[in-house]
């Protein structure tokens, strides 16, 4: 499992940051929708793999089921790849890393954006299963909310893109930031039955998970100088640092103070750190007004 673990993040991985940049190149004024919809299929994905490995493995078992749904992976993705193209062939560069990024105050704080974002995200995800059980539920009731978790994804993300476009990457960012915080913490810590918990996961889908699918908008806006997909490999790095010590961290904190008892702790944690991801973004946004001839407060960014 280890092995399995180590080889699908790597893999995965090498998939992400290109196929994350190719509908920021090909779009401009529907940027967002375009992005929001690609990303939307990881979604769809879920979904289905969700159900597809647990029907294989209860046939046939484990073993098997992991080899079939990765040469059916491989067969999919490798065919798609066929397909993709740059709008612009790259031009030969001397270095694979861009650090000359680091030096701009831009990078820094979408990198301290996704890394909180990524620490605080997954812990409903993790434990929503476990709240369901602890209050009578089941473990398919577990089941089921993951997938209306997963299913409020994939309209959040078509929706808030179509957003982005409006009013602003940035804006609509910072926006469902906020509103993921003022939703998850009340009604997990408050759910007492399993209705506050599918309504929280249909909100929690719809929202918080659309920080993935903005970000490689607004990376492709403010780093036009600069190969995307090299730009996205770096920023997705503090994503996956985030994610690992969140869920590590989250861990540690429910066996610790939460195991049969509740999640306070668990929540306050996840709360805290997409509180810090949205602080993070509002800073961004001063930071790209202040760079602008346009101070306003109020206005698309």
């Amino acid at each position: 499992m280890l092995t399995q673990g180590v080889l699908f993040g790597v893999g995965a991985s090498f998939l992400l940051a290109p196929t994350n940049s190719l509908a920021a190149q090909w779009f401009d004024k529907y940027r967002g929708l375009a992005t929001g919809v690609s990303i939307a299929g990881s979604s769809i994905g879920g979904l289905w793999f969700t159900v597809a490995t647990q029907s294989i493995m209860d046939q046939i078992g484990p073993e098997w089921a992991l080899r079939i749904l990765g040469i059916l992976t491989f067969v999919v993705t490798g065919t798609m790849n066929m397909f993709y193209f740059q709008r612009v062939p790259p031009k030969p560069r001397k270095r694979i890393i861009e650090l000359s990024v680091t030096k701009r105050l831009t990078f820094w704080l979408i990198a301290l954006e996704l890394f909180a974002a990524y620490a605080g995200y997954w812990a409903l995800v993790f434990y929503i299963g476990t709240t369901a059980k602890q209050i009578g539920g089941t473990l398919q009731d577990g089941s089921h909310l993951l997938l209306v978790l997963n299913a409020g994804t994939v309209v959040g993300r078509i929706i808030t893109g179509y957003i982005a476009d409006k009013f602003g990457s940035i804006n609509t960012l910072a926006v469902s930031l906020i509103l993921t915080v003022a939703i998850e913490m009340p009604l997990w810590m408050t759910a007492k039955s399993l209705a506050p918990l599918y309504v929280l996961c249909t909100l929690y889908g719809l929202i918080a998970s659309t920080f993935i699918s903005l970000n490689p908008v607004i990376v492709a806006i403010h780093f036009k100088d600069i190969p995307l997909s090299s730009v996205l490999g770096m920023t997705n790095m503090f994503s996956g640092l985030g994610g690992l010590s969140g869920s590590l961290s989250q861990g540690a904190i429910f066996d610790t103070y939460d195991k049969r008892m509740n999640f306070t702790n668990t929540i306050i944690f996840s709360g805290t750190f997409i509180l810090l991801s949205a602080i993070a973004t509002l800073v961004l946004r001063a930071h790209v007004i202040k760079k602008g001839s346009d101070r306003r407060f109020f206005q698309r960014v």
